[in-house]
């Protein structure tokens, strides 16, 4: 990869931001603890020379003399600066010769330059001062220098800048190399999905294992060209199931009208051809429509305008017009339901899905069967059970009967085009329903069932 590719990737962007807000934070803590130790060491000796002062503005002269020796010999850290003058001004004891430009009043002052004890002429350094005035009228001078505070300060600084360097350069650096890994990673997707443009659907996008937000995409890419990899397939099988079912009506239809207008055929044969045709083409339009509408119910988008509908009353009303036509058959057929199955959605929609069931269930039960049709709330999800004592549904086939044009040994001779169950199925997915087919010992029990209590729900919300 070139380099002016990661210098423009987002990634290394982000990284040259962490460096910068890193860096911006670094500076922040370094001035605190610069603030910090300006503020705090300096106010430390104004509280102590004020505390000295006070301590030793009642003491004797000569107590006062012995205390300010040891201050000067034994605790060095503490005073740099002592000295006692007598009311008229003179030099009792220390080692400072005059009163500092300050006032006398306690309080600890700032002089800016202020001369070492036996340092040479012209050489001076900042320093913290106290004078007091004693009874007798004599001035108490402590002072303590800040070279130690500001060499402190010095050192603060000399660490931030020495610092600050390296940590940017380390943080680019880290930056650059987890920005070269993701954009790695996205030139790999790159060039997955080009292969994937140029036909090779089969092509995955790679998954790092990281569990990221990169990974997460590329799972619901995959996932969603493993849907329509499906869906060609499915395509793919629709398309030669059609030419497969519409070339045995058409050619039926070609030979009756070839018969038709062959010589010698009279007005009557004529007609006889014409009418054996159009049954035929009747044959191929019911097949047409019925893949059109398992595409309308596909591409259905109408579930926004859905209703407050009772599956029982449906199932209820579905019974009333199906059971003739079982006992006609000479099968048995039972409705049950405890009470409503409220839900959302469309009426018309889920009759048809319903009677698609039902009608299988008829067509593939022999006479003396049964078909039990049963409605109820089945851990509050709405459920609609169809099942039957027929042929049953082999397990090997219980997932691809919900195929368009698949129709299991049982069905081979029975009418239809195999597309009844696909439209349920449609129905029930544009409704977030399950349809699901089990053994019914013997026959099959087909369930449509929410997938949730959605439903239920949005039935109370509505």
């Amino acid at each position: 990869m070139r380099m002016l590719e990661l210098f423009r990737s987002t990634a290394f962007r982000l990284a040259v931001a962490f460096a910068l807000a890193t860096t911006a934070a670094t500076a922040a803590v370094f001035a605190l603890v610069y603030l910090e130790i300006s503020t705090s060491d300096v106010a430390r000796l104004r509280l102590v020379l004020v505390d000295e002062a006070s301590k030793g503005v009642n003491e004797s002269d000569d107590d006062l003399k012995r205390a300010l020796e040891l201050r000067l010999t034994r605790d060095l850290r503490r005073l740099d600066y002592v000295a006692l003058f007598r009311a008229d001004g003179t030099l009792a004891y220390g080692n400072i010769e005059k009163i500092p430009d300050i006032a006398v009043d306690g309080e600890a002052h700032y002089v800016a330059a202020a001369r070492p004890p036996g340092a040479a002429e012209g050489r001076s350094e900042p320093a913290l001062f106290v004078a007091r005035r004693r009874a007798d009228g004599g001035v108490l001078l402590l002072g303590r220098s800040l070279l130690e505070v500001y060499a402190i300060r010095g050192t603060a600084l000399r660490s931030l800048a020495v610092g600050l360097g390296p940590a940017i350069v380390l943080t680019l650096a880290i930056g650059a190399f987890f920005a070269r890994r993701a954009t790695r990673r996205l030139a790999i997707i790159h060039e997955t999905i080009a292969r994937i443009m140029q036909g090779d659907l089969k092509a995955r996008l790679p998954l790092g294992g990281y569990g990221d937000d990169i990974d997460k995409i590329s799972r619901a890419v995959n996932l969603m060209l493993d849907e329509l990899a499906r869906l060609l397939d499915q395509l793919k099988s629709a398309g030669d199931n059609i030419a497969h079912d519409l070339r045995t009506p058409l050619a039926v239809m070609r030979a009756k009208l070839e018969r038709g207008l062959a010589g010698g055929a009279d007005n009557g044969e004529l007609r006889a051809a014409a009418g054996e045709a159009l049954e035929q083409l009747d044959k191929a339009m019911v097949m047409v429509a019925a893949l059109l509408r398992v595409a309308a119910v596909e591409s259905d988008l109408r579930s926004s305008a859905f209703q407050k509908i009772d599956l029982a009353k449906i199932c209820g009303d579905l019974f009333e017009f199906y059971e003739p036509l079982a006992r006609e058959k000479s099968i048995e057929m039972t409705f049950e339901t405890p009470g409503a199955a409220p839900m959302l959605g469309d009426a018309d929609l889920m009759r048809e899905a319903i009677s698609n069931l039902i009608d299988n269930a008829i067509k593939f039960t022999p006479p003396g069967g049964r078909v039990r049709l049963k409605t109820a709330m089945n851990q509050d999800r709405p459920t609609v059970w169809v099942c039957d004592s027929g042929y049953g549904v082999p397990p090997t086939e219980q997932d691809k009967i919900f195929q368009r044009f698949y129709r299991g040994a049982p069905g081979q001779n029975a009418p239809g085009y195999g597309l009844g169950l696909s439209i349920a199925k449609a129905i029930a997915g544009l409704h977030d329903f399950d349809l699901t087919v089990a053994d019914n010992a013997p026959g099959a029990c087909f369930e449509l069932r929410a997938r949730s209590k959605a439903a239920l729900a949005a039935y109370a919300e509505a």
